[in-house]
Order: C-alpha cells, then sequence, then structure tokens
C-alpha cells in the first residue's frame, strides 16, 4: 500500500513536470488529429546591410559628326566651250574664261567630260583636259543630255561622169535618214557646199574638182547639234 502510494506521487510529480514545460504529453495530439506542433524557443534573426555603390550612368554619347562633304569643282586652265552635251558634236552655248572656279554636277560614262552649271544657272559640258577637278569625279552620277540626230545611213555615190576633154567632173549621191534630224549638210573635202531640208536625201555636185581624189561628207543636224559624218571617197576624174 505505501508502494503505491509512493508510485501515485511520482505519476502526480511527473505529469506536474510536464504541464510546467508545456511539453505534450507523449501519444497526444492538436485538436485536428495532427501531432501537435513543437514550440522552438524564439530566434532572433539580424539583417546586415552591407553599403553597395551606387550605378554611375555611363556618359551619354555624343553623335559623330558627320565630316562635310566637299563640293565637287572644277578650276578651268584655258578659256573653254560648254556645251550641251559631253562631246563636240554638240553645239556651243557658253564660252567661260580660264580660272573660271564652277560646280561639277556629273560626269561622262568615260569620265573624259564634266557637266557644270554656268554663272547663268545653264547646265553645260567641258572637256577634261580643259580642268582641273578638286576631287575625284568617278563616283558622280552620269549626267543626261539632249539626243543628237542619227548618222546619215546608205550613203553612196550613185553615178559619176568624167569628161576628160571639158575637164568636167560630176558626182551623184544619195543617202537615207538616221533619226532626228532637222536638216542634212553636204561637204566636199572638209568644205560645206550645201545644207538642206531633211526631205532631201540626194545630192548632185556638177562642178567637181578635176584630176584630184574626192572626199564627200553628209552630216545630219538639229537643235542640239550634229551627227557623226559618213563618208564617201571618189577617185580623181583624170
Amino acid at each position: 500500500m505505501k508502494a503505491g502510494r509512493e508510485l501515485a506521487f511520482v505519476l502526480v510529480v511527473f505529469i506536474f513536470f510536464v504541464l510546467a514545460c508545456n511539453l505534450p504529453l507523449p501519444g497526444s495530439t492538436t485538436g485536428g488529429g495532427e501531432p501537435a506542433a513543437v514550440v522552438s524557443p524564439g530566434v532572433t534573426y539580424v539583417v546586415v546591410v552591407e553599403n553597395t555603390s551606387t550605378a554611375i550612368p555611363a556618359d551619354t554619347p555624343i553623335p559623330a559628326t558627320a565630316t562635310p562633304q566637299v563640293q565637287p569643282e572644277l578650276t578651268l586652265t584655258k578659256n573653254s566651250n560648254c556645251r550641251l552635251g559631253p562631246s563636240t558634236y554638240y553645239n556651243v552655248v557658253d564660252q567661260i574664261a580660264s580660272g573660271s572656279v564652277m560646280p561639277v554636277i556629273g560626269r561622262s560614262e568615260k569620265s573624259d567630260w564634266w557637266q557644270i552649271v554656268n554663272n547663268t544657272g545653264r547646265e553645260c559640258w567641258v572637256f577634261m583636259e580643259n580642268a582641273t577637278p578638286n576631287q575625284d569625279f568617278s563616283s558622280l552620277a552620269i549626267g543626261e543630255a539632249p539626243p543628237l540626230p542619227g548618222i546619215p545611213l546608205n550613203f553612196v555615190i550613185t553615178d559619176q561622169l568624167c569628161q576628160p576633154g571639158p575637164k568636167k567632173f560630176s558626182v551623184a549621191m544619195s543617202w537615207s535618214s538616221g533619226g532626228g534630224e532637222t536638216a542634212f549638210r553636204v561637204y566636199r573635202d572638209g568644205n560645206r557646199i550645201g545644207e538642206y531640208k531633211p526631205s532631201r536625201l540626194t545630192y548632185k555636185d556638177t562642178n567637181a574638182p578635176y584630176n584630184k581624189n574626192l572626199v564627200y561628207e553628209v552630216e545630219a543636224v538639229n537643235e542640239n547639234g550634229t551627227s557623226e559624218r559618213a563618208t564617201q571617197i571618189v577617185p580623181a576624174c583624170k
């Protein structure tokens, strides 16, 4: 009996100890049927803030300044004709003195003529050998020029009448249109002997020189200039 009281006393002391320490009894559960959570002693967290460098914004790049382009110009080294187009077949529209500085706006396909703007604002062409450029003009656009007439076609000598007794000689010739002409010009040995309407396609030289070879030429003409010349050589009448 005494042993039973001692056992009961020990049990009571044990239960008291458990309650005092707020510990769940062995096998006890929470109201939800899950084991009661064990409460851990409070933990103090220390937040350490480290100094960080403030980001310095990068310098805003300065836009590159475009290199100013130099205006293409030429300086004439001799008095020069300025023509409607890039060849001597074009009419002359201006004569410009040596030493003049002119703006350049174009070039010929072979880069042997320069298209400029003269002092009256008109576009015309000067030969490259008459000027000194201020830069390489090979990158310039090929300039435009008005059309020339087509070279006369089918130019032939159709008849010759040689008279040794009276020493008379006549030569007849014909040709056809190459297109775009307003007139035709006929030459003998480089000298013009006639200019005719575009509807006329024949010529007869009734007073051809005697006892010499003759060179006949015909060219087409329009408001822009002339065509190349078609040529025929006639042996001397003896």
